[in-house]
């Protein structure tokens, strides 16, 4: 998020269109063309500004939702067995955790590498209520080292960087399947 003085004007002046000057001169020195050096310096100026307001947008967003005491959901987790799957390519680690119930949560992503007291048996995970995206784990049991699995994850899957879904140690590679392979019929 942004602190300080910034602002999507200043995104804009301080670094889209000293950007936009610099490869409109490149490639007008390169191919001599003030079209093209004008066609590129109009089309990297608005995807920066596209790209800035969108994130200006989410800011506004989240700082209307601190307010609002259920835009974060916190989740519990009392795990009975963790296991280190395959994740792809370099989108990994992915944790599966066993509860009690048959259920399974899975978690995906390199922003568990931020914590070093985790994996653990327990802990409590915070998301944003409306997008579901992971703000921050929280651990309050033993850390514990995940078992190896020759599991994997697929790219055929439709995944998010949480998901909660039925399964047992077992069947864990065909309940992924089921549950997340975009290619099977429902």
């Amino acid at each position: 998020m942004t602190r300080g003085k910034g602002s999507l004007g200043r995104n804009l002046l301080l670094a889209a269109f000293p950007l936009t000057l610099f490869l409109f001169g490149l490639v007008y020195v390169v191919w001599r063309s003030l079209i093209a050096a004008s066609i590129v310096g109009v089309l990297v100026f608005a995807a920066s500004a596209l790209s800035n307001v969108r994130f200006f947008r989410d800011v506004r967003r989240r700082q209307e939702l601190r307010a609002d005491s259920e835009a974060v959901e916190v989740t519990e987790v009392e795990a009975s067995r963790v296991l280190d799957i395959e994740p792809l390519g370099s989108h990994g680690p992915a944790l599966v955790f066993f509860a009690g119930d048959g259920k399974a949560l899975l978690l995906v992503g390199q922003w568990l590498l931020r914590y070093r007291s985790f994996p653990s048996t327990s802990f409590r995970l915070y998301q944003w209520a409306d997008t579901k995206k992971p703000i921050r784990i929280e651990p309050t049991g033993r850390r514990v080292k995940p078992e190896h699995s020759t599991v994997q994850l697929r790219a055929s899957y439709r995944l998010t960087d949480v998901e909660v879904f039925e399964t047992t140690p077992e069947t864990l590679q065909h309940d992924l399947d089921r549950a997340f392979d975009k290619t099977v019929a429902a």
